[in-house]
């Protein structure tokens, strides 16, 4: 399988590379910067990869204009913190700052039947999802933690399923490729 990892110049991208190496056999995992794929104004070949990552990144989703050939190329699409409030405000949500910074800090939340601690490293948040998102997943502050399209092959994790701190994080990358029929 070909899988696009989208690296918005984050230190995670790398370990969230070796985290789908290590869950998905066989995989082809192609890193590319974010200003090489969406930044250049010229369009990128989406068609040889059966999945694409946003990965995590600094700043807002206003950072990043262009995802929009991402979310509209019809492929799988995984948007991991920055990501999913990428794929949020494409459908009209709204981004919000946190109260505090949740940095390298681990909480328990409800994920697909399974109560499993998450790594948190963000300050901005999903404040008001958008149309057609339904909430998978939110911690007991309701800060959600993962949302998927009704309809579209889009899913988004507001946590870092390939931090160290982050429990079996391969429940998080299997219920991805399930969901989205890569199984």
């Amino acid at each position: 399988m070909n899988i696009l990892l989208i690296d918005n110049n984050d230190s995670f991208t790398n370990n969230l590379e070796h985290l789908l190496a290590r869950e998905i056999s066989g995989a082809r995992i192609s890193v590319h910067p974010y200003a090489e794929v969406l930044g250049y104004g010229e369009s990128f070949d989406f068609s040889s990869y059966a999945l694409i990552i946003i990965s995590p990144g600094p700043g807002c989703p206003a950072d990043y204009p262009g995802y929009e050939a991402v979310i509209e190329s019809g492929l799988p699409v995984l948007g991991v913190c920055l990501g999913m409030q990428i794929l949020n405000e494409y459908f009209g949500g709204r981004t919000a700052r946190l109260d505090g910074c949740f940095h390298g800090r681990t909480e328990r939340i409800d994920f697909a039947g399974h109560d499993l601690a998450v790594a948190r490293y963000h300050s901005l948040y999903c404040a008001q999802l958008g149309d057609g998102l339904k909430l998978l997943s939110e911690n007991s502050a309701h800060v959600p933690m993962a949302v998927v399209h009704e309809s579209l092959p889009l899913l988004g994790y507001q946590f870092h399923p390939e931090s160290f701190l982050t429990e079996q994080p391969g429940v998080f990358i299997a219920y991805a490729l399930h969901h989205f029929g890569l199984l």
